[in-house]
């Protein structure tokens, strides 16, 4: 069984305490993932420095002048921006839309498995949809853990229509 309704007030809170509890991971991975370029820029540099003569670094790998070494760095900034995506479970424009639109589903399915994420800030669920083709879907719990749920367990689920984010899950 699958509805959609408009939110309440408070789970229009709780979608905006999840869009900043989003936004605070979006600026740390940024962070981290300057930190990395910044190492990977010039870390290799100051090395070479230290071993070979100005004409020696021009002609390597690293040196700045090099083609390659854009190359390399910008293929090192791509595969942070996937690692972001896949790592984090990064939900902000999907939440953003939850927002504007205001709708909320409901679904009552069983729990197929459960995990924990983002260093236990996040509880991830999927379950087994039934329908024309059984088909998975993830569900995520932006408060983090909760240990009461095991896989095979009936719920109900009350999330953001496009992000799915959990609004509020209850044991039928």
């Amino acid at each position: 069984m699958q509805d959609y309704s408009f939110m309440s007030t408070e789970e229009i809170f709780l979608l905006q305490d999840a869009l900043k509890k989003n936004t605070r991971q979006i600026y740390k991975f940024i962070g981290i993932g300057l930190l990395l370029v910044i190492i990977a820029a010039f870390v290799p540099q100051f090395f070479l420095s230290k071993r070979l003569s100005d004409e020696e670094i021009n002609q390597s790998l690293f040196s700045y002048k090099n083609a390659w070494f854009w190359v390399w760095l910008m293929s090192f900034v791509l595969v942070l921006i996937f690692a972001l995506i896949k790592v984090t479970d990064v939900r902000y424009y999907t939440i953003k839309k939850d927002l504007t639109k205001l709708q909320k589903g409901q679904i009552q399915v069983p729990l197929e498995m459960i995990y924990q994420g983002n260093n236990d800030m996040q509880t991830s669920f999927i379950v087994q949809q039934e329908g024309v083709k059984k088909r998975k879907r993830l569900f995520y719990w932006m408060r983090g853990r909760l240990d009461d749920f095991k896989a095979g367990q009936q719920v109900e689920i009350v999330y953001g229509r496009y992000s799915r984010v959990i609004l509020a899950i209850t044991k039928l």
